[in-house]
């Protein structure tokens, strides 16, 4: 059985990304993120009304990293009034439990992980009416120049080809050679891979605050004119 977490622990493991928060965590399994938002987090700034749309925040993550970026773009959701389900993408429940989709991968070879492009193309029909975001957790191509970006929006193709991306995130990860098998090691030394924790938590959780504002403002105003009407 998954060993539960306080709300302090997971909030400080979202936001900090430290190394000596990773030591405290360590031995959680990721079925620990795998609850409702009331389970997972801290009490947001305004709380979740119970009509208030669900979202899904489901990722692929190899080392953690990208783990722990999902429940820093799941605690911006929550605050912003979201009921939120985080978990590991081959946990997830089908997207027509849920109002909105956020999935996020680690990049390997230039590409999602297998289980969740195989997530979404199991699931492919039922994301139909419903908002997709998606973020790529990279260690390459993270410059800003033209080159960069083309190659870092490539990331996401496997998922392009599949579906409508309403929202698209890229923010860089990290590198730890301890937490990764013997041949990704041995690329990183070949690549010249910089050890260290690359991730812009500013840039992450404004993402997390920034997806799905059109959206939900235009359900909010189709809410509103049934009311008048």
């Amino acid at each position: 059985m998954a060993k539960s977490i306080t709300r302090r622990q997971s909030i400080i493991y979202a936001a900090a990304g430290s190394l000596a928060t990773a030591a405290v965590l360590g031995g959680l399994n990721e079925k620990s993120f795998c609850q409702s938002s009331e389970a997972a987090y801290p009490k947001p700034a305004m709380l979740p009304n119970p009509e208030s749309p669900t979202v899904l925040v489901a990722y692929g993550t190899r080392a953690g990293s990208t783990m722990e970026i999902a429940a820093a773009i799941a605690l911006a959701l929550e605050n912003r009034n979201f009921k939120i389900h985080l978990c590991p993408v081959q946990e997830a429940a089908g997207p027509k439990e849920y109002s909105y989709i956020v999935i996020g991968s680690a990049i390997r070879m230039g590409s999602p992980l297998p289980e969740v492009v195989q997530y979404i193309e199991k699931h492919q029909t039922e994301f139909a009416g419903r908002p997709l975001a998606c973020f790529a957790v990279h260690l390459t191509n993270e410059q800003d120049d033209a080159i960069s970006r083309q190659k870092r929006s490539a990331y996401l193709d496997p998922i392009r080809k599949l579906l409508n991306l309403n929202h698209e995130g890229y923010f860089t990860g990290v590198y730890n050679p301890a937490k990764l098998p013997f041949l990704e090691v041995l690329m990183g030394k070949l690549m010249k891979s910089p050890v260290g924790d690359f991730r812009d938590w500013n840039a992450i959780r404004a993402w997390g605050e920034s997806i799905f504002l059109q959206e939900s403002a235009s359900v909010l105003n189709s809410r509103f004119v049934t009311a008048e009407s």
